[in-house]
């Protein structure tokens, strides 16, 4: 996904407008993605996330006696799951044998790897909505994403970037592991302007993607709005494709209230969906005090999950879409992506 373009002859996408049932119209693959994309509109309680990464097959030669030795490597899908009981409280205890993962409908071939309450460094993505819309509720808003990253972001090992929105999103600081820098970033913001919702989550995505620093993290951008789009150039499937292909968990904090209007409903269903589809929430934020709980909750969230490694049905990439389940003990809730693109 590139970065966002502007001007007239591009047409806005609103949101009372229709999701289309044909899937990501971009990509060459249509079958898969239309699957994709009645997957997201039919979304179980079981929500997922993962990602994937393809190796070559090399060849080493072997001595002048000796025939070639051919070393295939097989590709490896990384996934982050978390679980809680039916009170919504985190299962901590589960063990490799207590999971299936089913990639297609088809079984793992293997687990190569699981650790609980996994201690990987975060990469997070704050993306706040700074469109007219969300003005009187702005300040408690930039108070509440500071305090989260004071108490989320270990130095050193945690890093945020902070990008603002309204019809056009900016990287207002690049990523730090310095909240106080953050933090004033943030305070310069004022609202104004038409909102580009889905537009922000790719440019959002995109800028967590190029954080490479060589070590495994877990990607997740918060994004802070009231859903209303009425200005992006994406789409709500492009979105979220963006956020699948960059590993990306999105957790949405909606400013609508309790009260909302058919429009502020309409805004969190898109929401939601985008939320669910990459592994992440939706949680109301309508006053100071609930953004505070919301962060909390989140906090809480990205300390208590697990890191599962495991190698698919088939062998290779074939750069298709696939749609990933994973099966738990009964009563428990599993969120995670709705699958990933085994990129060739």
């Amino acid at each position: 996904m590139q970065g966002m373009a502007t001007g007239s002859a591009v047409r806005p996408a609103t949101t009372n407008k229709t999701i289309p049932s044909s899937g990501f119209s971009t990509r060459s693959n249509k079958g898969s993605l239309v699957l994709l994309l009645t997957f997201l509109l039919c979304l179980a309680p079981i929500k997922c996330r993962a990602q994937s990464a393809a190796f070559a097959a090399t060849s080493t030669p072997g001595p002048a006696s000796a025939p070639p030795t051919f070393t295939k490597h097989v590709q490896e899908v990384n996934l982050v799951l978390t679980v809680t009981n039916w009170l919504g409280h985190f299962v901590e205890d589960l063990n490799e044998a207590d999971i299936r993962i089913l990639d297609n409908d088809e079984p793992a071939e293997r687990i190569t790897y699981f650790q609980t309450q996994t201690n990987l460094p975060l990469r997070v993505g704050i993306v706040m909505d700074a469109s007219a819309s969300v003005t009187y509720r702005f300040k408690f808003e930039q108070r509440s994403a500071s305090v989260f990253l004071k108490r989320v972001l270990r130095p050193g090992s945690d890093w945020a970037l902070l990008v603002s929105f309204n019809e056009h999103a900016q990287l207002v600081h690049a990523a730090t592991d310095n909240y106080k820098l953050l933090s004033g970033s943030m305070s310069t913001l004022k609202p104004g302007g038409e909102t580009a919702v889905y537009d922000a989550v790719a440019f959002g995505c995109n800028e967590l993607a190029k954080m490479h620093d060589g070590n495994p993290a877990r990607r997740t951008l918060i994004l802070i709005t009231d859903g209303e789009d009425n200005h992006s150039r994406l789409s709500l499937e492009q979105a979220v494709e963006s956020a699948l292909r960059t590993e990306t968990i999105v957790y949405v904090l909606s400013t609508n209230p309790a009260y909302s209007t058919d429009l502020g409903e309409m805004g969190d269903t898109y929401m939601k969906r985008l939320a669910e589809a990459t592994g992440g929430r939706l949680l109301r934020a309508d006053t100071e005090d609930d953004f505070g709980r919301a962060f909390a909750k989140i906090g809480r969230e990205l300390r208590n999950q697990y890191a599962i490694g495991y190698t698919p049905p088939l062998g290779r990439p074939d750069g298709l879409f696939h749609r990933l389940i994973v099966l738990g003990p009964k009563r428990l809730r599993m969120y995670h992506r709705v699958g990933y693109f085994a990129s060739k």
